[in-house]
């Protein structure tokens, strides 16, 4: 594999009569040639570069040279061979050549054997040939996922002596073109970090360079390469990268909160802090821990910008745990984000997340889809609305929104960037060059704790810079997410003691130090919620009737969706009209129900619509949502989560309240001394299901209890620490061994998981770390498997989708999915007398969706019946309505 090429014969085939690209349509040329098309994309990159923070030390040139050679694999039979009829002449007559070898493969084994005499020029420095592989990789898994490494020398059949001599004479001509010095001596996490960082930039330039923009042009009327790339390749790239939204918007200079939010008159102690803490050199992690409403989000914000205006990150990503908490932190965000931009800018935000495209918002944001460059028709983008702008072709993809400046979105979708799933180095770049904001970060389980841990390690790497937020972190989980950090910088040689007490606090972490500070919490946010154990859902009732007749605004939050609809049906059953809040709701009807919710409760609210009314929800209103209620009911859930939902007790000051004090009453048997294995209860059945670990619920309602109310911000830590040390005297009931010894053992092999399944470091950029699946299909959640469905019904003998207008069907159909635990329903039962309309109506489906089963409901009574199947096969009877979503109802017989 280590083979040189000697200089080509003067009768060798020109290199220019290889091809790269077809010519599209009725194109009067019909190729451009591999050389051009890889000046087009070194053009792409040589415009993005100075858009870019630039890995250190590294000359732009030599980056430019090597995103140059990404499309080297071409010079093969094999890629040739792929339109006959573009074949050059000089490969003699057309013999169908071997199945396999894809070009980023020939590529990849071109430049690390027969051609590596020509990268000398750019790897002078390094003497070891075996480094240079990941930057190979780089460079030619351009298409989302690593080249196979290369077993043997290539076969004739693939790359022939001509094909060889043309590639060696393309690697010169591009190289005396670009004029790279050469990479410099770097270490082996420099070479690591660089491998990621290039991967992500191959892609986008060949995202650009393969675009539109870049007509084919004839080759031998464009010999003379130097002049093609001064031109003709710079200028329309230049260009390009205007029209496809990638040029950075100009950042207002940062002058302060009261600029970026100037409806907040009195700053809190945390925003304060986060407008005038210094700001360390280099990639830097701030994690912040304070109370719900203390203004996080804000704070998150004025870091961000005054990280961006710095140099530190192009825009930001917001990472959410919930599409809800996504969809609500978008609403904020187009509020406010322009005030980080100059006026004239026209800065994209973007939503995403899954279900984005059901977002009207979002939707109504988009562009139509961006122009050849060299056409001047079409609006002016000077004439465009600012409050959302978002280039199409970023829109259409949940990767390319990385780039837009401003992401809003799921964690799921961050977490992708360190998974071996296609184009996971797309968002590691994006990332990279953006400010990562993670909010609630205490609301992630074992295995994807893990994940965000890796993920903060490559952000650190890559030179990028990090945000996390949470109301209710431990010790450990901070100690733990410093860690990763700090390994990304290479630096663990300064320790984090888990220790630190105070609460709110603020910790910086750079290369330079690790400190903490505690941060004053704001006046008005000092509170105390007194807590009541309530013994049963019928007390539990009795006490929210009470309430609501006086006035009071009520949250009654549970575990399950079973219980929730049960809460329901016996407020309504004391004259109550309860809203009722939960996942299993058709994803129209959720959203619709999110934005009902929000409207009565949240901070827009007026005192009318609130007065006497009642939400039952699950933990969907616990995390991100500003809600506000006079009162909430709470079944037993671990300390830091029941802190979260009392953070939406008397939330917004200037509110009148009915209730002399605000209060959680908590729904859980007594904390006895020495409780027994069915400590729970039947009637807590389902909860004991959805947190495994009854030795943390059982310490959390002692602590509670306890305590007998929530002081903010006096016993917020002491609170949560008391519920998951397992080692202090007493915490560990015998009679709760068994569950807490289970739920560790699972929390273990949750991690054990994690750990096979993410990206490793190094080596970097590897075939063999994983499947490298489309993103869709690599989960980001070890939670269980989801069965999802299409609602639909029959009307005027057609088959119509359960939600929407009609005026969008596809669309329509989206928002009638629902998701369902496939533990308890497998599919819908089969329906002889649909099937035919069923199959009618997904001929009109994107192929992708054609699989999605169909459960067609019908009248019964004054509401909607359809049958499913459990995995045993057997029928069960289910109820669906938009005010209560879906309802189990009984087994049928077979």
């Amino acid at each position: 594999m280590t083979e040189s090429i000697a200089e080509p014969s003067s009768n060798h085939l020109d290199m220019l009569d290889f091809w790269a690209k077809s010519g599209r349509g009725d194109a009067t040329v019909p190729m451009h040639s591999v050389a051009h098309h890889s000046l087009d994309v070194a053009a792409a990159a040589a415009m993005l570069l100075p858009e870019l923070r630039l890995p250190p030390g590294i000359a732009p040139q030599t980056l430019v040279a090597m995103v140059a050679l990404h499309d080297i694999g071409k010079f093969t039979r094999t890629f040739q061979a792929k339109v006959p009829a573009l074949c050059p002449p000089s490969l003699g007559p057309f013999v169908p050549p071997p199945a396999g070898n894809p070009h980023d493969a020939t590529g990849y084994a071109l430049l690390a054997g027969p051609l590596s005499a020509q990268m000398e020029p750019l790897f002078a420095n390094w003497r070891d040939r075996a480094q240079r592989r990941p930057l190979l990789r780089a460079i030619t898994g351009h298409h989302g996922r690593p080249p196979s490494e290369p077993q043997m020398s290539l076969p004739t059949s693939v790359a022939c002596a001509t094909c060889r001599s043309a590639a060696s004479a393309c690697v010169d001509a591009l190289l005396r073109v670009l004029a790279p010095p050469p990479f410099p001596q770097l270490g082996d996490n420099e070479q690591a970090s660089l491998a990621w960082w290039l991967a992500g930039l191959t892609i986008v330039a060949d995202w650009v360079g393969s675009g539109s923009w870049f007509t084919p042009v004839a080759a031998q009327a464009h010999a003379d390469l130097g002049a093609y790339w001064q031109t003709i390749a710079l200028p329309r790239a230049l260009r390009a990268l205007a029209a496809a939204g990638l040029r950075r918007s100009t950042l207002a200079p940062h002058s302060g909160l009261s600029v970026l939010f100037p409806e907040i008159q009195t700053p809190r102690p945390l925003q304060v802090w986060a407008d005038s803490v210094p700001l360390p050199h280099g990639p830097t992690l701030f994690v912040i821990e304070d109370i719900t409403g203390a203004g996080k989000t804000e704070a998150a914000l004025v870091l961000a910008h005054r990280l961006m205006v710095a140099g530190r990150g192009q825009g930001l990503f917001f990472a959410l745990p919930t599409m809800a908490t996504a969809n609500a932190m978008y609403g904020r965000l187009a509020q406010a984000y322009g005030r980080m931009f100059a006026a004239a800018s026209h800065p994209s935000l973007v939503l995403a997340h899954g279900r984005r495209m059901l977002d009207p918002r979002f939707t109504d944001s988009i562009l139509a889809p961006a122009a050849d460059a060299d056409r001047s028709d079409g609006p002016d983008a000077a004439d465009l609305p600012a409050s959302a702008q978002c280039a199409a072709w970023i829109a259409d993809d949940r990767r390319k929104a990385f780039l837009a400046e401003i992401g809003v979105g799921t964690i799921d979708q961050a977490l992708l960037a360190v998974l071996p799933s296609r184009h996971a180095m797309l968002r590691l770049f994006g990332l990279s060059q953006r400010v990562l904001v993670v909010d609630e970060a205490h609301a992630y389980d074992a295995y994807m704790g893990e994940e965000l841990k890796v993920l903060l390690r490559f952000q650190a790497a890559l030179g990028g810079s990090a945000i996390v937020l949470s109301a209710t972190l431990t010790a450990a989980q901070r100690a733990a997410l410093a860690a990763a950090f700090r390994r990304g910088l290479q630096d663990e040689d300064t320790p984090l003691s888990p220790t630190e007490t105070a609460y709110p606090l603020a910790t910086v972490v750079s290369r330079d130090a690790i400190l903490t500070r505690p941060v004053a919490m704001a006046e008005g946010l000092r509170r105390r919620v007194a807590i009541h154990r309530v013994a049963s859902a019928e007390v539990a009732v009795d006490t929210i009737v009470e309430a609501a007749q006086a006035g009071a605004s009520v949250a009654w939050v549970r575990n399950a969706v079973d219980d929730a609809i049960e809460a329901c049906n016996l407020l309504r059953a004391r004259g109550l009209e309860p809203m009722l809040f939960h996942a299993r709701f058709a994803m129209g009807d959720r959203l619709t129900r999110e934005n009902e919710v929000l409207q009565t409760f949240g901070k827009e609210s007026t005192q009318s619509q609130r007065t006497g009314r009642v939400l039952v929800a699950t933990q969907v209103v616990e995390q991100s949502l500003d809600l506000d209620f006079d009162l909430m009911v709470s079944d037993l859930a671990p300390a830091d989560l029941l802190i979260q939902r009392a953070g939406r007790i008397w939330r917004h000051v200037c509110r009148v309240r009915p209730l002399d004090a605000p209060r959680l009453l908590l729904l859980t048997p007594e904390p006895i001394a020495d409780p027994p294995a069915n400590w729970l209860g039947a009637a807590s059945r389902r909860t004991s299901a959805v947190y495994a670990d009854h030795a943390v619920l059982w310490r959390s309602a002692r602590a509670l209890l306890d305590a007998g109310e929530i002081v903010v911000p006096d016993n917020i830590r002491a609170l949560v620490e008391a519920a998951y040390d397992r080692d202090a005297p007493g915490a560990e009931p015998p009679g709760l061994d068994r569950a807490a010894f289970n739920a560790e053992g699972r929390r273990l092999k949750d991690q054990g998981v994690a750990l096979l399944n993410l990206l490793p470091f190094e080596p970097p950029y590897r075939r063999d770390a994983g499947a490298w699946e489309p993103d869709v299909h690599t989960p980001t959640r070890l939670g269980e498997r989801q069965t999802v469905m299409r609602l639909a019904r029959i009307e005027g003998g057609r088959l119509v989708p359960w939600c929407g207008n009609g005026d969008a069907r596809l669309r329509d159909w989206a928002l009638s999915e629902i998701s369902l635990r496939a533990a308890r329903v497998a599919g819908p039962a089969p329906d002889e007398q649909a099937q035919g309309l069923v199959e009618t109506e997904r001929q009109s489906w994107p192929r992708w969706d054609q699989e999605i089963p169909v459960l067609v409901l019908r009248p019964a009574g004054t509401g909607w019946q359809g049958v499913v199947l459990d995995q045993q096969q057997n029928r069960l009877a289910v109820g669906y309505d938009p005010a209560y979503g879906m309802v189990f109802l009984a087994a049928l017989p077979g």
